[in-house]
């Protein structure tokens, strides 16, 4: 009797964590469309010179970093991370010093668990500064008040500049 009222009181505290977790891990189409909204609005704005579109699909903290041309977790670099002012600023700064932007992407593998995404997307575009063909991004998302926003990226192949 004593292990059955302490696997009863074991499961009733579990019962709502369990259905938390298994309410909010699911991935639906819904939210699958949205990350790829996000994402290609983030790309729209760039190609149309639009910060504001840019910004509004950003977190309040975004963060870059880069492979280095490296799948090895040793060789990756930090490239910059923004909050505040800095991080309003910067799609603007940005086109001014590296535009025109062009981008086409495709989108290879979405895994989304509770308020986390992740999304990787296969890109060829150019900017001022470089040209990338096939490239593979890996972008990471958070939900927050039921909005995806996009909280960094990591590019394996690019490296800061010297």
């Amino acid at each position: 009797m004593k292990s059955t009222t302490s696997l009863t009181l074991i499961i009733s505290l579990l019962m709502p964590a369990c259905t938390f977790a298994q309410a909010s891990s699911g991935s639906s189409k819904d939210d699958i469309a949205k990350l790829k909204e996000v994402i290609s609005k983030y790309h729209s704005g760039f190609i149309k010179n639009d910060p504001a579109a840019v910004l509004s699909t950003l977190g309040k903290e975004f963060i870059m970093f880069n492979g280095n041309y490296s799948g090895d977790p040793v060789q990756w670099q930090a490239h910059l991370f923004l909050t505040g002012d800095d991080l309003q600023r910067w799609p603007a700064e940005f086109l001014k010093q590296a535009g025109p932007y062009q981008n086409q992407h495709e989108f290879l593998l979405t895994n989304i668990r509770g308020n986390a995404a992740v999304v990787v997307t296969q890109e060829t575009g150019k900017n001022k500064f470089r040209a990338w063909e096939n490239e593979k991004v890996t972008w990471l998302l958070g939900r927050r008040n039921n909005e995806w926003k996009i909280v960094g990226f990591f590019i394996r192949d690019i490296r800061n500049p010297e």
